[in-house]
């Protein structure tokens, strides 16, 4: 999604923050500790509108800290990894359209500021999310050296919070390809293979119930997690115990899953050896 609109490291004289976070609201680290709200965004606009809203940094610290802001464009591989580009804009990047207050701010001890944005969508602009991180990180001032007496590295810490505006009537469209079970963090759990033919990004929902072949019943919660335009991704279906390794396959799951603009009702039995080819409905 492209403009000609002013880079994106202007100083905003007037507005506030949009914003949306894939990643949790607190952060801490070696001499950095920060929690950032409201946690998350998901905007949608039409041409020439122009979004303001208002981000709450606090400092959790016993000591005022300086911290530096700057925007980044982003990506999310098919694996569920985040990767923050470089000042290079990326291809069809919308960073041009965000404009943020000041790229240093200072928040004393134990305190909270608010921090404004403004995001200004072009004339014309076409249908597509605009996506965009926020970077919250400590100043260098603030870096520390971290390690033992023989090797000392420096420390910085960093709050990603990213910037999600659909335009116009973009939207995701989401495609429930298989369930089976899968490998995750070395564990073995049930997986909901999904893959997104629309323009936005789209989140699965749903909690299902789980009965294996020994009668053991637990529920099961359906990560949320983002699944970007042309993506197909593995996403989790987390159980409510930790004793998942005590699972006896086969796996029988039961519910609905849920994403805007679909679902699918659920009655599947799933195993490592034993994957179930499913058909989308409710698009």
């Amino acid at each position: 999604m492209k403009s000609k609109s002013s880079r994106p490291d202007n100083i905003l004289l007037a507005g506030s923050l949009l914003l949306a976070s894939l990643f949790p609201a607190l952060a801490q680290a070696v001499g950095f500790a920060a929690t950032v709200s409201p946690p998350r965004f998901e905007l949608r606009a039409a041409p020439g509108d122009t979004l303001n809203q208002v981000v709450e940094i606090n400092n959790a610290d016993n000591l005022p800290v300086d911290f530096e802001l700057r925007t980044a464009d982003w990506d999310l591989t098919e694996s569920g990894n985040v990767t923050i580009h470089g000042d290079e804009l990326q291809p069809d990047s919308c960073r041009p359209w965000t404009r943020i207050e000041r790229h240093k701010i200072r928040v004393a001890a134990e305190r909270g500021r608010r921090y404004r944005f403004q995001i200004k969508v072009p004339e014309d602009a076409p249908a597509g999310e605009c996506r965009v991180a926020l970077l919250i990180e400590g100043s260098g001032e603030e870096t520390v050296m971290a390690g033992n007496e023989l090797v000392q590295f420096p420390v910085q810490g960093r709050i990603a919070v990213i910037i999600y505006v659909a335009v116009s009537d973009a939207s995701p469209q989401l495609n429930l390809l298989k369930l089976s079970m899968d490998s995750v963090n070395q564990q073995q759990i049930p997986v909901a293979v999904f893959r997104n033919d629309g323009n936005a990004h789209g989140r699965p929902s749903g909690i299902l119930d789980g009965s294996d072949a020994v009668g053991h019943k637990q529920e099961y919660t359906v990560s949320p997690s983002p699944i970007m335009p042309g993506q197909t991704r593995r996403i989790p279906i987390w159980p409510a115990s930790r004793d998942a390794d005590k699972i006896v396959s086969p796996l029988q799951l039961r519910g609905t899953i849920e994403w805007e603009g679909g679902k699918h009702e659920i009655d599947e039995a799933v195993s490592p050896t034993h994957r179930i080819g499913l058909t989308e409905t409710g698009q």
